[in-house]
């Protein structure tokens, strides 16, 4: 996956015209920092709750819905797009831009692919758990389970 996100944005960033959008200043500086401390927050929780979550489907042998794994379902590639997204705050160009974009679709993808994998192995458990929660955005409700 990392290398189609890669290539993609090597491409993109000679396709893209390069032209700031707007000027970031500190408001780019302090996105960037907090995109970053959530990253790490969000990659701390993930692998704290879940070891073998950065691992392919076919080494995770548990299924873990505690912790971060109760509010989102993919908490390490919602991490990385909120991390793309602060970079762009941070430098606001087309080309970074572009690839922030690049980078949302290939992990949507990915997660809908690996959802469908985790369905095979997990069957009925991972269903119940797709119904309870959200793929990659947290409800900041709480709705009856």
């Amino acid at each position: 996956m990392w290398l189609i996100v890669i290539a993609g944005g090597i491409v993109l960033w000679h396709l893209v015209p390069q032209d700031r959008l707007f000027a970031s200043g500190m408001i780019g500086i302090f996105a960037l920092a907090l995109g970053l401390c959530n990253w790490v927050f969000i990659m701390y929780k993930a692998g704290s709750v879940h070891r073998k979550a950065p691992a392919s489907v076919d080494n995770i042998n548990k299924l873990v819905k505690e912790g971060i794994y109760a509010q989102v379902r993919h908490p390490i590639y919602l991490a990385d797009i909120i991390l793309a997204c602060c970079v762009f705050v941070f430098y606001p160009d087309f080309r970074i831009l572009a690839a922030a974009v690049w980078l949302i679709i290939v992990l949507v993808f990915w997660a809908k692919f690996e959802e469908r994998m985790l369905e095979e192995k997990f069957l009925d458990d991972y269903r119940e758990y797709k119904k309870r929660v959200p793929m990659l955005i947290p409800r900041f409700r709480k709705y009856p389970r």
